[in-house]
């Protein structure tokens, strides 16, 4: 894992240089699409850190916390998705004002960094679950990822593991190459 100088794009080729992602999974957004995030988000400004995410993975982030609304396209509805969680909790969504969610999974939790257009280069994630309090998850975006390589890991093992048992095989749906 690259600990010094971290990139998103040295961060990309490394997943795949493990065999974790394949070099086609990725793909980057447009700066036109990351001033749509912005403007859907409502927000001024976005950590450096996250900027450099959408640029080079925002698109087309899988396989990745795959389940997990995090795509451009799903970022444009991330924040009424999230306001909405929020309100039907009887919990304020004022704690969304200048936030950027970054994700949701399953429509029950969200991922968020308070505070985007001020936060600093490498921001802190918070989750939001359902019926709950808010909590700092992650100390920077940087942890948040690290942590999908670990998550990513574990998952190709555990498909390793059947596919050995003869209970599974691995094959990529769109190729028919090895990996889910």
């Amino acid at each position: 894992m690259i600990r010094d100088g971290f990139s998103i794009a040295e961060f990309r080729d490394h997943l795949v240089a493990e065999g974790l992602a394949a070099a086609g999974d990725f793909a980057g957004c447009a700066e036109a699409e990351i001033h749509g995030v912005l403007r859907a988000q409502l927000v001024l400004g976005v950590p450096a850190l996250y900027r450099d995410f959408l640029a080079v993975m925002g698109k087309r982030p899988y396989p990745l916390m795959q389940g997990t609304d995090w795509t451009y396209d799903d970022l444009l509805e991330l924040k009424r998705d999230s306001a909405d969680l929020l309100r039907e909790n009887d919990a304020d969504p004022a704690l969304l004002d200048d936030a950027l969610v970054i994700a949701m999974h399953q429509g029950y939790v969200f991922y968020f960094i308070p505070a985007a257009s001020a936060a600093p280069a490498d921001p802190p994630v918070w989750t939001y679950t359902e019926g709950e309090q808010p909590v700092r998850a992650f100390g920077t975006f940087r942890e948040f990822l690290v942590s999908l390589e670990r998550m990513r890991r574990r998952e190709l093992s555990a498909y390793r593991e059947l596919e050995a048992s003869g209970r599974f095989t691995m094959t990529r749906a769109d190729d028919g190459t090895a990996g889910p």
